[in-house]
């Protein structure tokens, strides 16, 4: 059975800026850079929680990908800051799901894309473990290490 999740505090937002190397032939944004995206929000989602994931890796805590879905909206192109809105939507005893939210320039913006990511908890045997309730609670707390946004 999942566990409940808060509001806002299981959300957190990552600006970024499309980069040359991210663009195709056409200059837009190839569609496999999404998941880079996604990943780099998901990162910073946690740091901004106080997570050390080396930390969580040294406790035999590993959080791979299982499952991923993702709606393309609108094009991204080369330099265009985007907005990543991260959040987590469900928590069950070996999985985390995060969504994600891509708007053009801010929160607020065009939406560009939208996907979600399930994780499964294993441990160095890469068997499934239940997610230790101390890691699921940090996950959900508010954000205790604000970083500030892109502001370029």
């Amino acid at each position: 059975m999942p566990r409940p999740i808060p509001g806002a505090e299981c959300k957190s937002v990552y600006i970024l800026r499309a980069r040359f190397c991210d663009t195709d032939l056409m200059g837009i944004v190839h569609h496999a850079k999404y998941l880079e995206y996604f990943e780099a929000s998901r990162v910073e989602y946690m740091h901004r929680r106080g997570v050390s994931y080396l930390e969580w890796t040294e406790r035999g805590i590993h959080l791979p990908v299982v499952e991923l879905a993702i709606r393309y909206r609108k094009s991204v192109r080369f330099d265009e800051r985007i907005a990543v809105e991260t959040s987590i939507t469900e928590i069950g005893r070996a999985t985390i799901k995060f969504e994600y939210r891509l708007h053009r320039d801010a929160p607020e913006g065009e939406l560009v894309a939208e996907g979600s990511t399930l994780l499964a908890c294993v441990g160095n045997d890469l068997a499934p473990k239940r997610l230790p309730d101390d890691v699921a609670d940090l996950l959900c707390r508010p954000e205790t290490h604000p970083r500030p946004l892109d502001r370029a």
